[in-house]
């Protein structure tokens, strides 16, 4: 079982991670091998004060249990979800839950599940799969650019363990285990088991995870097989009543989903330098069931007790060339919907010049019949202050989808998005002060009818925002990450104001040698959000809209790591406080998740 994470600079190819140490140094010096498996391509970032592009060791380091966690840190994200851990989690981006996009590798993962009604359930997809995470802030949309965990570049057999449990008999195993040979052959395997039981809330269920590559790589080319393969069975998520408090809602009842991903890839160069080709046959596949369907139909959900499975069918080809300072790329995405062959071409482009920075995105998008444009920029004259932002277009398409809970597609017309978000940062000392504004343009916003079938399919007016991000070191091992939002009104999926905070102290001890031995870490985090609101549907048609109440949950994180071993612990929500991110599910109290991640050599 192993886990090894690759660094943040791409032309560090063959590095071990960090965590492995010296030791990992030493055999890799003895058993390294040539050629690596692919990798998807990674845009120029723009981003100003901090890079959002996360290692392996970055991401685990967070404390997040789901992507929802991750995406908390993100500026303009705003996190709908029942519970912490398994129950549905949505991310809503500028206020609207349809412009989250996620790529694995380069493949793009739709929601095929029929009860979210084309939005991403984010709780599904396992961190612990992933070697990088970029994530691509635009004006309009978030996109989510995954590279999955490779293993590393040495023969010797690498594995690794994870072993948490906490309150709510909330239990996660993982296991890893990769293997290179002289010839090219590569194996790896990734199993994670997690399960929680919340008697009060509901919600409790338990979710299993399996990663399995096997790849050819050579000093030119690679070819390698993958699948990822989710399993979850949740029981039924219960209205739970505050007094004081109106939390209308609809129950979530039980269900069983099974969802793997899988491709076929073979790679040529490499995407940091000079030209390089890939291609791809990807397949996606959703199987959906409730297991109880006699309770389902009593809680008012008879739609739900029909069993579906719905496949996705991609031929990816991406061409491309990239040096230190240009990248240029074209994609063509063949998709197989419904009998109908539909392409997806998209390109790219940047340009890295150190005091400017431009990138730019074109997309013809098949199922809106609309063509989408982004534009992202930095001009930093100086060290001490920097711009930054980005321009988004999109022209006029049609979107076939369920309007309302009777479950029959309609089309909806699909109006000129534009949008534009702009920044300014100052620099004092080591400390980035960041201030600026962002303009969403009337949209039409999916329905997150994952939490509630009554949610409808409406258009929303055009949004004004200020925003403001402090990023960067304060002084004796502490730093400051504060980012927030506040719109002119409170909107639908949107807080009027919204913002989150983590104090960071961290220590280093270097041994007589001159190689680190203890690691230390801790971090205090606070979220603020004022209330949202949710439309719903009556049975005469009437939308009325139900706010969320809002609170102001703390964290609290403790990471210590000895040469290959990191133990953690963090509190949620330690002040137990009643809040909720969607009406009628509250969220849980003060909850406690503690363990260990081990790596070896074999």
């Amino acid at each position: 079982m192993l886990c090894i994470a690759a660094p943040l600079r791409a032309q560090a190819r063959t590095a071990p991670d960090s965590i492995l140490k010296a030791r990992a140094d030493s055999i890799a010096r003895v058993d390294s091998v040539s050629g690596a498996l692919p990798q998807t391509e990674v845009p120029f970032l723009t981003e100003v004060g901090m890079s959002h592009r996360w290692n392996r060791d970055s991401l685990f380091s967070t404390g997040a249990l789901t992507m929802a966690d991750f995406l908390d840190r993100v500026p303009g994200l705003s996190t709908l979800r029942a519970r912490f851990f398994l129950a549905p989690q949505v991310g809503a981006y500028n206020g609207d839950v349809g412009k989250v996009r996620l790529f694995l590798d380069g493949v793009e993962l739709e929601a095929l599940d029929p009860r979210g009604g084309g939005v991403t359930d984010l709780s599904l997809f396992p961190l612990a799969a992933l070697e990088e995470l970029i994530i691509e802030r635009g004006a309009s949309e978030l996109r989510l650019l995954m590279r999955s965990w490779r293993g590393p570049q040495v023969t010797t057999a690498q594995t690794r363990a994870d072993v948490y449990t906490g309150d709510n008999r909330s239990n996660t195993f993982r296991g890893y285990l990769a293997r290179r040979a002289k010839n090219g052959f590569a194996f790896q395997a990734m199993l994670q088991q997690r399960s929680t039981d919340d008697r009060q809330l509901g919600g409790d269920g338990d979710a299993t995870t399996a990663f399995t590559r096997f790849g050819i790589v050579k000093p030119k080319w690679s070819l390698d097989a993958t699948v990822v393969r989710v399993r979850v069975l949740q029981q039924s998520l219960a209205i739970f009543q505050v007094p004081s408090f109106e939390l209308s809602g609809r129950a979530i009842p039980d269900f069983e989903q099974v969802q793997r991903d899988a491709y076929l890839r073979f790679g040529m160069g490499d995407v940091s330098r000079g030209p390089w080709l890939q291609l791809m046959a990807a397949s996606r596949q959703n199987a959906e069931r409730s297991p109880n369907r006699a309770r389902n139909a009593s809680l008012g959900f008879a739609a739900d007790s029909a069993d579906t499975t719905t496949t996705s069918t991609q031929y990816v080809a991406t061409v491309g060339w990239s040096s230190s300072r240009a990248r240029a790329s074209i994609t063509e995405r063949l998709r197989l919907v419904n009998g109908r062959t539909l392409h997806q071409p998209s390109a790219r482009a940047g340009l890295d010049l150190g005091r400017l920075t431009a990138t730019a995105y074109v997309e013809r998008n098949p199922f809106r019949a609309n063509t989408t444009g982004d534009v992202f920029f930095r001009l930093q004259p100086t060290r001490w202050i920097a711009a930054t932002g980005a321009l988004a277009y999109g022209t006029t398409g049609v979107l076939n989808t369920v309007i309302d809970s009777t479950g029959i597609p309609e089309d909806v017309a699909w109006p000129v998005a534009k949008s534009a978000r702009g920044e300014v940062a100052i620099r004092v000392k080591g400390l980035w002060l960041q201030g600026g504004v962002v303009l969403r343009d009337s949209s039409v916003l999916q329905a997150p009818t994952i939490f509630n079938r009554a949610t409808p399919l409406l258009a929303d007016p055009r949004a004004i925002g200020t925003t403001y991000q402090v990023v960067g070191p304060l002084f004796r091992g502490f730093s400051l990450h504060l980012n927030g939002v506040r719109w002119t009104d409170a909107g639908r999926y949107r807080p009027q104001f919204e913002t989150r905070s983590e104090l960071t102290w961290r220590y280093r001890f270097m041994g007589p040698s001159g190689r680190e031995g203890f690691r230390l870490l801790v971090a205090g985090t606070a979220e603020y959000r004022t209330r949202a609101f949710f439309p719903l549907l009556d049975d005469d048609g009437t939308i009325f809209d139900v706010p969320t109440f809002a609170a102001t949950p703390l964290g609290l994180r403790l990471e210590m790591t000895i040469r290959d071993a990191t133990i953690s612990a963090q509190v949620r929500n330690l002040m137990n406080l009643r809040y909720s991110t969607v009406p009628g599910l509250l969220m849980p109290g003060a909850l406690t998740t503690y363990g260990v991640r081990w790596s070896f050599w074999n």
